[in-house]
């Protein structure tokens, strides 16, 4: 039997709210992330008052998805293995100038992103479409706007304008203990961090930044991250590494002090309120997972 033809869809950057959205009632969505790798993905959802475990095997362009419906206390059972790893948002569905479209307006740690997605029928009806003034850039083929990537990685950011962090901690007698580094300067106490790489993922980036700057060896947790405004104005994206190992030298030893601290004690030594603010947060995860 003849699979029904998928339609084509274009997505943008929303830049101002069309009038048509005003007028509709939005449902609101909620995805978590259990597992998420290059293969498969296992997600709960819920939409609305609707709740699904969803399956993706992933294959080179073919995407195999499965639905299961489940209940709502079923929903809450599970919904823990995701932190770390979800993303809100209100959806509207609606008809403009004969087309399908669909709009995310991205709630929480996402906000204020809106991205539209318009439907074509065919590869010629996409080709001679015009976005109106109120679409910016097209997102279509950029993975950093995949649902999963945001919900792992946070909302992609302008070129400079986002660091990736890395919180080195350790438990010594049921107590929270984090490594921190001095600043290239050597006037401030910080975390390791540093800029997005070029073909590298943020989880390898941070891990990179944990041995050069702070000479650490660990187990970086996939299932937990949290991003922030620093006061410079660059974002950044944190994540927790359990350390393993503290290398006796390290490629920027001579650059930087490090010292293994009490969370306490670590929060009056970095001067940036909102780092220790995301540093603080992190610790208290950290403190609930150990535990």
């Amino acid at each position: 039997m003849k699979k029904p033809h998928e339609p084509i869809r274009r997505k943008f950057i929303l830049l101002k709210t069309p009038p048509t959205l005003l007028k509709l009632q939005g449902v609101e969505q909620e995805e978590g992330f259990v597992v998420s790798s290059s293969l498969r993905d296992l997600r709960l959802r819920r939409s609305g008052k609707s709740y699904f475990i969803s399956f993706r095997e992933k294959q080179t362009s073919l995407f195999h998805n499965k639905d299961i419906k489940i209940t709502k206390s079923n929903f809450e059972e599970l919904w823990s293995f995701t932190e770390g790893k979800r993303i809100k948002s209100k959806r509207y569905l609606f008809r403009w100038k004969n087309r399908k479209v669909k709009v995310d307006c991205f709630l929480g740690e996402h906000a204020p992103l809106q991205l539209v997605e318009v439907f074509f029928p065919t590869r010629q009806a996409s080709r001679s479409f015009k976005k109106p003034i109120f679409f910016g850039e097209e997102v279509t083929r950029l993975e950093a706007y995949d649902t999963e990537e945001m919900a792992l990685h946070g909302v992609p950011e302008p070129s400079g304008m986002c660091q990736i962090g890395v919180l080195p901690y350790l438990m010594k007698r049921g107590k929270l203990q984090v490594l921190l580094v001095t600043s290239s300067s050597g006037s401030r106490w910080i975390i390791p961090k540093g800029h997005q790489e070029p073909e590298m993922t943020p989880h390898e980036v941070a891990v990179m930044e944990a041995v050069e700057e702070g000479g650490v060896l660990g187990t970086l947790r996939h299932d937990l991250h949290l991003r922030c405004q620093m006061s410079n104005g660059r974002f950044l994206q944190l994540y927790a590494m359990k350390i393993s190992k503290l290398l006796s030298t390290w490629p920027e030893e001579r650059l930087r002090l490090r010292r293994l601290v009490s969370l306490t004690e670590a929060l009056k030594l970095i001067d940036d309120p909102e780092m220790a603010r995301a540093v603080k947060r992190m610790g208290a995860e950290l403190k609930r997972a150990e535990c």
